[in-house]
């Protein structure tokens, strides 16, 4: 396993060079408002910059909590303050409350004017962020608005957890008669009436960055319930992660998905220290990461395989069970969660090990050193001869910006693993005066 030690330096000038100083302030829509999304390998415009709450949330939260890490950078305060204002004045239901999933670039309601968990969780956090960035108390009290449309609507009271697909007044959409879409699946692919691990990751991270800024009993009830579900009900005691379930958590067979088995972990250890049994809470995150390394992790390449199986076998009747594709945000997902775990003192050196290699091929494979970004899926997975191909430059592959792909995954990694470093770099020095 080739390594590079890495450096908080390291990583921050990449932050700014390969993060901040391209999305910003270019992907700021000055016409209409919110963020532009549609970008290709070269950074130029290529589609009709449709505004879906993920990813106008997301640009929002970076936005903020790099304005947070460096506040002598206006450019990031207005982006975060510009992104909080589309969210409140557009995408913000004044009539029904909640926020819209998606509305066209002048900010007409598409989707059936339908509502969903998802985007929920990150316009909370994003408006929490602004809110810590800036002092607003506006944006504060609209993440609060937001939490209480979410519980008071999706909120399951009978099994607990969260449904995903709602209408505009909020009435969970549980089957194929109450939606509006022709589609078996939800806006987000969890089919109709499941529950799944998308969803309450995210809100495992909503909430414990909630309760962090505004405490309160509700959050942390919620906290500890989202917390108990994936420690207890998604999780397996090997580290295999259910990715959906039936409403009443019954598991629904599939593959485990390794990115969000990293998401998970990271956000695990971060909520760990609001929990009732922080042991516990951290001893699943290391399970999870484990199992994401035995079955996920590329032992040739480097990286990590978008899914597979949670158990051996691998392979039936000579077919691989393994999704070996790479998309970006799962790499930066597992720089995020092998960071969180290189604090566990003899074990840590494992883990950052292996976030050394993960940051490695990133390098390589992920990032474009010459126009700048990250591609949307590591390149070794393609073939050489497309990799080579002159008309490869233009395709899907490139992409640097498109509804989903915004720069939260690679700058909230970024940030975190830096954070990380240091303070394990301090906790060292620590300890090596300590023996002096």
């Amino acid at each position: 396993m080739p390594t590079h030690n890495s450096t908080a330096e390291e990583l921050e000038f990449t932050l700014r060079r390969h993060v901040l100083d391209i999305w910003f302030p270019q992907c700021l829509d000055l016409e209409y408002g919110g963020f532009l999304c549609d970008f290709d390998y070269a950074w130029k415009a290529c589609g009709p910059h449709e505004k879906l709450l993920e990813f106008q949330a997301r640009q929002t939260w970076i936005a903020a909590e790099a304005s947070a890490a460096y506040p002598e950078d206006e450019r990031l305060r207005k982006a975060a303050t510009h992104g909080f204002s589309f969210l409140r004045d557009v995408m913000w239901d004044g009539g029904s409350g909640g926020w819209f999933h998606r509305v066209d670039r002048a900010g007409r309601p598409l989707e059936w004017r339908t509502k969903h968990s998802h985007g929920i969780a990150y316009a909370i956090s994003a408006c929490t962020a602004v809110h810590r960035a800036t002092g607003d108390a506006s944006a504060m009290d609209l993440a609060r608005q937001g939490f209480e449309w979410l519980d008071s609507h999706a909120h399951d009271d009978q099994y607990g957890g969260y449904f995903g697909f709602l209408q505009q007044d909020g009435s969970v959409i549980r089957d194929q008669k109450e939606s509006p879409s022709p589609s078996p699946a939800d806006t987000t692919n969890t089919p109709l009436g499941c529950k799944d691990a998308n969803v309450h990751s995210d809100l495992l991270e909503t909430f414990t960055y909630l309760l962090r800024s505004c405490p309160s009993p509700k959050v942390q009830e919620r906290l500890a319930e989202i917390t108990m579900i994936i420690c207890d009900r998604m999780a397996l005691p090997f580290g295999a992660h259910h990715h959906f379930c039936l409403a009443d958590w019954t598991p629904v067979p599939h593959l485990t998905r390794f990115g969000y088995q990293f998401q998970s972990a990271s956000r695990l250890v971060a909520a760990s220290s609001l929990t009732q049994d922080p042991q516990k809470t951290i001893r699943t995150a290391i399970q999870l990461v484990e199992h994401a390394l035995r079955y996920g992790w590329d032992h040739r390449r480097g990286g990590v395989f978008y899914a597979g199986p949670g158990l051996d076998p691998i392979q039936i009747e000579g077919q691989s069970l393994m999704v070996r594709v790479k998309p970006w945000w799962i790499q930066f997902e597992a720089l995020r969660g092998l960071a969180a775990l290189t604090y566990l003192g003899i074990e840590g050196a494992k883990y950052l090990e292996y976030f050394n290699a993960q940051w490695s091929y990133i390098k390589r494979h992920v990032l474009d050193s010459r126009r700048g970004g990250f591609y949307s899926l590591g390149l070794d997975r393609l073939p050489r001869r497309r990799r080579l191909s002159p008309i490869f430059a233009p395709s899907s592959f490139t992409r640097k910006g498109d509804v989903w792909k915004d720069a939260s995954h690679e700058g909230r990694a970024f940030l975190y693993a830096a954070s990380t470093l240091r303070a394990n770099n301090r906790m060292r020095q620590k300890v090596m005066s300590a023996a002096e």
